[in-house]
């Protein structure tokens, strides 16, 4: 497991062994992939509940996609960085603080998850992966259970290598 500095300030991205792209490019060129798209909602076409084809559904990611790149990186390049609107914790109902937070940004279905290192006076992210979350819990499909536990297995990660602020972050991986 490695952490790369991605194309976006304050945010960095878990990759993977055996994997070509970290986390974040890999989550951005698979919402983007007309072929990857037509794969999965075809997969999964009984979860667009008869409201789009997939087509459609392909379409619609693809737009949504613009859209989620355009604000991540507004938010981002903001001085100071506001991508604190970005993301939220990734269960609605969480609101104790705790040590790495597990994190969410969305768009429609659209899912990045992401884990937040803050002290102070500076806040980082660091993207783990992403989905598209056609159903209310992410645990009830195969993809969605991947992701809540790859999220779980980086946030352990840090925690082993003792991560506990941004220095330590700093530190530890740069």
């Amino acid at each position: 497991m490695e952490i790369v500095i991605t194309f976006v300030p304050d945010l960095y991205a878990f990759h993977l062994p055996d994997l070509e792209f970290d986390e974040l490019e890999r989550v951005l060129d698979e919402w983007e992939d007309p072929v990857s798209l037509f794969e999965f909602f075809s997969d999964n076409e009984a979860d667009l509940n008869n409201e789009y084809t997939i087509e459609q559904a392909i379409e619609k990611t693809r737009i949504d996609v613009k859209k989620f790149r355009k604000r991540m990186l507004d938010l981002a390049s903001a001085t100071p960085s506001r991508l604190n609107e970005f993301f939220h914790n990734l269960h609605n109902q969480e609101y104790k603080q705790s040590v790495i937070p597990r994190q969410k940004a969305k768009q429609s279905w659209l899912r990045l998850y992401a884990l937040k290192i803050v002290d102070d006076d500076k806040i980082f992210y660091v993207i783990t992966g992403g989905m598209i979350k056609l159903t209310h819990l992410m645990e009830s499909r195969p993809h969605g259970l991947f992701e809540k536990n790859k999220i779980n297995q980086c946030r352990d990660y840090l925690k082993d290598k003792g991560v506990y602020d941004t220095d330590s972050f700093i530190e530890i991986f740069f």
